[in-house]
């Protein structure tokens, strides 16, 4: 072998061995690390005082409804809104998901007041909605929501199960 092909090769050869080094340093740092502090390695779910939560990012959490109505920049739930939950999941953007049960004509008022250009149309992704619709604000929501979807299901007692998912994207 040459002088010149001799030295090509010990050089290869370290940065074969250096890169196995750095390679072996970071899983050992990855695998040595575990679970941060309150957190539960097989969910990534967070403990607190022994009970597992879910993660917030993932999973939701639970909030007043005020807080998620104030995101879209809406008082309040629409007049005739019964049973009302709301949620928040926070990741790269931030979901509201508000579900209530209200009487169609109820809705309809106040989807004309709040958002007109919203068109309710059949044919949804989700298939247990009866109609959905998506609209940017334009402006956006001064509570920070970009845009809102809406789908609902219609109930054999009169009154629609509808998810108002107001968001930030």
């Amino acid at each position: 072998m040459s002088r010149t092909g001799g030295r090509v090769a010990g050089v290869g050869g370290l940065v074969a061995v250096l890169a196995l080094a750095c390679l072996g340093w970071a899983v050992w740092a990855t695998a040595s690390a575990g679970p941060g502090e309150g957190e539960d390695a097989r969910t990534g779910g967070v403990r607190t005082g022994g009970t597992r939560t879910e993660d917030p990012r993932v999973a939701g959490v639970k909030v007043p409804c005020r807080e998620a109505l104030r995101f879209a920049d809406q008082e309040r739930l629409p007049a005739g809104a019964k049973d009302a939950s709301c949620v928040v999941q926070h990741g790269i953007d931030t979901l509201y998901d508000v579900r209530f049960r209200i009487p169609r004509t109820d809705l309809d008022t106040w989807l004309a007041d709040a958002y007109p250009d919203m068109e309710l149309r059949t044919g949804c992704v989700q298939e247990d909605a009866d109609r959905c619709g998506v609209l940017t604000l334009d402006p956006y929501a001064e509570g920070g929501a970009v845009a809102v979807e809406l789908t609902l299901r219609d109930g054999s007692d009169g009154l629609a199960l509808v998810h108002y998912r107001p968001f930030n994207t």
